[in-house]
């Protein structure tokens, strides 16, 4: 059975999501093959940290200062839960065009999880700048990627169809906000940052409907 997952490296329910699918299929007793689909939040911004997300809530978004920390305290406390670190408040958004980029090479390996696990970690729990070329390198050689292979990389626009091509096939299947599941023959995806519980409902439910 084949899972398509729509997803953005700054989405901090992204990085939830993902462990809460590790752990649906740990309780699932079928195969699935899992495709991860790029689905950028911010196409074109800057690859360079502006504000913290927490300022950008305060002067872009119009937020006040009580509804920032009640998203802050829902997330961190949704990422514990997950077993992972989201420091949703000081991250500082980025492109992640070259992210995904880096993420289809990983998939070309075999290696998607690993390369999008390190994008995940780096930019939500270590701050880090992932749209940063040299640190998008030593992340994927650190996942398991060849040097050489992931340099070559830089030097065109590799995958930039693919990531367009995801872009528009989740419009189709109604992605309207990450992550977004559709599993097995389903033709719309599921939106939101469902529970281990749910997910393990949609694969069972797609297993039953292919028969």
């Amino acid at each position: 059975m084949i899972a398509d997952i729509w997803f953005d490296v700054a989405c901090p329910w992204c990085y939830i999501g993902k462990r809460n699918w590790e752990e649906a299929l740990s309780r699932f007793p079928g195969e699935v093959e899992t495709r991860w689909r790029a689905f950028e939040l911010r196409p074109g911004y800057f690859t360079e940290p502006g504000p913290a997300l927490r300022e950008i809530m305060f002067t872009e978004w119009g937020m006040t200062e009580e509804e920032i920390r009640a998203v802050v305290e829902r997330v961190t406390r949704a990422g514990h839960a997950a077993g992972v670190e989201c420091r949703i408040g000081e991250v500082r958004p980025v492109s992640t065009f070259d992210a995904h980029r880096l993420a289809k090479l990983g998939a070309g390996s075999g290696l998607a999880g690993e390369v999008i696990e390190r994008l995940f970690r780096a930019y939500h729990t270590d701050l880090a700048n992932v749209a940063d070329r040299g640190l998008l390198t030593e992340l994927g050689v650190a996942a398991g990627l060849a040097r050489a292979e992931v340099e070559r990389l830089w030097d065109g626009d590799a995958y930039a169809g693919e990531i367009a091509a995801d872009q528009a096939l989740g419009n189709e299947a109604g992605v309207t906000a990450v992550p977004s599941y559709r599993v097995g023959g389903h033709a719309r995806a599921r939106n939101g940052a469902l529970s281990p519980g749910d997910l393990l409902a949609l694969l069972r439910s797609a297993a039953a409907a292919s028969g």
